[in-house]
């Protein structure tokens, strides 16, 4: 790596190092605050689940209070008779305040119910079978029982019976008080709280059976979920907590909050959705991107910048490093062709005073013919190296590019041979310049040649023209911008063999050629380059060795044209020249 090369890599290192930062930082914001997002989802729902839980409590106890009141008031009168009216109105008096049990009533020891605040529509059938009548029937010691959701054989709707045992004088059973608390109330009171999208409240028995939850899921109450967290393993370990799961009912991602009551056999569980927990961190993600797509892009069009014109930079380096050195060569073979042109002007002379001399010999005159020959292509030889060292007369003239080359089409093609097509796009009739006309023919009359011998096997050659308002610049745009002076440039591309880069290097070197011996002089691209660089016109070659050489000549256009002058007077327009 050369020093120059390291200090434009130095120079751009800050601009890296801060795109590097700039991504990074995101990076790390990104992350910082989705972790974030789900640490405030976890709180939400810990304390959400935490409210819920005290005012499940109270519930529950509330009813529990209820059953109470309604042993110790049957335990002081046993001789209350079946439905007595009295204790009834007692018992709607007791429902009143309790707007999450749907029923009051009394069993006897029969199984059938003594006492209903449905009365007098109770059902006449035997309950003995019921799960909470065996339970206090079978067990004296039993406190709240709190049952499995059941189907009510009166009215085909969920409840959950909360029931106590009713003990007689001597301890034996007596009966037992229930309240009919529906599931239905706490649905409709966890709808009135916003868990936000996705988001559900369930109340479960420790064993994973679902007693309520919002949204409603008729089919899923009195299902167990004994294999789903938080009842399969976080319930042994503690009694309250978060976790993150997929939800075995809807089968949504949720944060999930749950804890279990300590007076009942409960759990109270809050999810909030996971895509609602990161609502909020999905919009400043997109900001944080945005921002950082903003500097990134701020940064790479200063890259940009800085590599179009250390391109620039290089292109004119190399531009001046090759005209220099060309300039030199130009000197030399200018004094050469100078000093030759001299040696052979006398010997043209002495040529002219023999041939009278040799009127009668003609051995002598066959002598003097092929001296005269050789000296006509050694003068065409000095005549090339005169325009290469830009010592050419030239007579420039005021010269639409597209007609000269309609005009020259005929002759192009010609040269080109009968394996050869020359196609024509010509997009430049606009713009005149003042160039030789007769060596601007010469010069594409050299590169067609050219890029004949390039594709042995036959091929198309493609000769374009087009406007820019910057001939230096690699990708040279087809429009001259407003203001900018416009160049016409002149293109001719082939599908040839092209150029390895060291032979692209010397290509505009007199006497340079790869052609095989006594095929070419070397001097056609030198001859090309000295009538562009006299004529105020850049020339560059681009290519590719297998994929084809693209030449480029480049002249000041010095306004467009009122009408067409010179051959183009002579021609079809250039849209017909590729017929």
């Amino acid at each position: 790596m050369t020093s120059r090369s390291l200090r434009f890599g130095l120079s751009l290192a800050p601009a890296l190092a801060l795109a590097l930062g700039i991504v990074f930082l995101g990076s790390l914001e990104l992350v910082r605050s989705y972790h974030e997002a789900g640490a405030l989802g976890e709180e939400a729902a810990q304390n959400l689940v935490h409210v819920l839980a005290e005012q499940t409590e109270r519930t529950f106890q509330a009813v529990d209070f209820t059953l109470i009141g309604m042993r110790d008031a049957l335990s002081m009168h046993q001789d209350t008779s079946e439905n007595d009216p009295a204790f009834r109105q007692a018992l709607k008096e007791r429902l009143e305040v309790l707007p999450f049990v749907r029923a009051l009533f009394v069993i006897g020891p029969d199984g059938f119910i003594t006492h209903d605040t449905d009365y007098p529509s109770t059902p006449r059938v035997s309950l003995a079978d019921s799960p909470y009548f065996k339970a206090h029937r079978d067990n004296s010691k039993l406190g709240l029982f709190v049952g499995y959701p059941l189907r009510s054989r009166s009215l085909d709707r969920w409840f959950v019976s909360f029931s106590r045992r009713v003990d007689n004088p001597d301890g034996s059973f007596s009966r037992i008080v229930v309240a009919a608390v529906e599931p239905r109330y706490f649905e409709n009171f966890y709808q009135g709280l916003s868990v936000g999208e996705g988001g559900f409240i369930a109340l479960l028995m420790r064993d994973g059976t679902l007693l309520a939850r919002n949204p409603a899921s008729d089919d899923a109450i009195g299902k167990a979920f004994s294999t789903a967290e938080p009842v399969s393993t976080l319930l042994a370990s503690r009694h309250q907590g978060v976790y993150w799961a997929t939800s075995p009912v809807d089968g949504t991602p949720r944060i999930v909050g749950y804890q279990a009551l300590s007076t009942s056999p409960a759990v109270v569980l809050v999810g909030l959705a996971q895509r609602t927990v990161f609502k909020p961190w999905y919009k400043h993600a997109a900001v944080v991107l945005v921002t950082a797509m903003i500097l990134l892009g701020l940064i790479g069009s200063l890259i940009y910048l800085v590599l179009r014109n250390r391109r620039r930079e290089q292109i004119e380096l190399a531009r001046l490093s090759r005209n220099q050195r060309l300039e030199s060569l130009g000197r030399i073979a200018g004094g050469i062709a100078h000093d030759f042109g001299n040696t052979i002007r006398i010997v043209q002379s002495s040529v002219l005073l023999l041939r009278p001399l040799l009127s009668g010999n003609a051995e002598g005159l066959s002598i003097l013919n092929d001296v005269e020959h050789a000296l006509s292509g050694a003068k065409a030889m000095i005549e090339s190296l005169m325009t290469f060292s830009r010592r050419q007369e030239l007579r420039p003239q005021v010269t639409v590019i597209d007609s000269q080359i309609a005009w020259f089409a005929p002759i192009l093609r010609q040269a080109a041979g009968p394996r050869i097509s020359v196609t024509f796009n010509l997009g430049s009739s606009a713009m005149v310049c003042s160039l030789d006309p007769v060596q601007f023919e010469a010069a594409l009359l050299n590169l067609v040649l050219n890029a004949r011998d390039a594709m042995p096997n036959g091929g198309t050659i493609l000769i374009e023209t087009s406007v820019t308002s910057n001939p230096h610049l690699k990708d040279i745009a087809t429009q001259p911008d407003e203001g900018a002076r416009p160049w016409v440039l002149i293109s001719v591309i082939d599908a040839g063999q092209g150029m390895p880069p060291s032979v692209l290097e010397q290509a505009f070197d007199p006497f340079f050629t790869t052609k095989a011996e006594g095929q070419g002089s070397g001097l056609g691209l030198s001859q090309v380059l000295g009538f562009v660089q006299q004529s105020a016109g850049e020339i560059r070659l681009e290519s590719e060795q297998g994929r084809g050489t693209r030449a480029i000549l480049m002249f000041p256009a010095i306004g467009q044209r009122d009408q067409e002058v010179g051959p183009s007077q002579e021609t079809e327009n250039s849209a017909e020249v590729d017929r």
